[in-house]
């Protein structure tokens, strides 16, 4: 059984990735309806025999705010600096759910939603960076815990394929 040290550890990290996230979406005026910040508070942590689970949990959108999304038209104005797995297609973002926010800053949000499809969303990072900032102050075992598991889900997975 791991100790409860680890857990500390494990909570510390998270509340340190949380608080420095925030802080990115304050600073870089992603923070309209307080929605995103607001939903970053939840995290879970899950410390068994050998075995160690931590998952963040944010509103949807979180996901696509820090990696990025690719334009439909492949535009060069959003270079992301790092890989993501988001781009559009075929679905531009309704412009319903923009509304409030185009409204505020007085624009169309039929005008708003195209521009995203054809643009994209550009890459903030604001989760990911205090992410990997807070890893490797992780205690030694910890971080091998991880390691492992990451391997194992990886065999796992390719014995799937075959």
């Amino acid at each position: 059984m791991l100790s409860a040290s680890y857990e500390t550890a494990l909570d510390r990290f998270a509340k340190a990735v949380i608080k420095q996230a925030r802080a990115n979406l304050t600073r870089g005026g992603h923070k309209h309806t307080g929605d995103l910040y607001k939903s970053l508070d939840n995290y879970k942590i899950k410390v068994s025999n050998n075995s160690v689970e931590l998952a963040f949990y944010m509103e949807e959108y979180g996901e696509y705010q820090d990696l990025g999304v690719k334009g439909a038209a492949n535009f060069k104005s959003h270079k992301m600096k790092r890989y993501t797995p988001y781009r559009f297609r075929d679905k531009i973002p309704p412009p319903n759910e923009l509304k409030d926010w185009a409204n505020s800053k007085g624009l169309n949000e039929f005008a708003v939603s195209r521009s995203i499809y054809q643009k994209g969303i550009p890459q903030t990072l604001f989760f990911t960076k205090p992410f990997e900032r807070q890893f490797p102050k992780l205690p030694e075992p910890l971080i091998d815990l991880f390691v492992r598991d990451v391997e194992e889900a990886i065999r796992f997975a390719l014995q799937r394929k075959r």
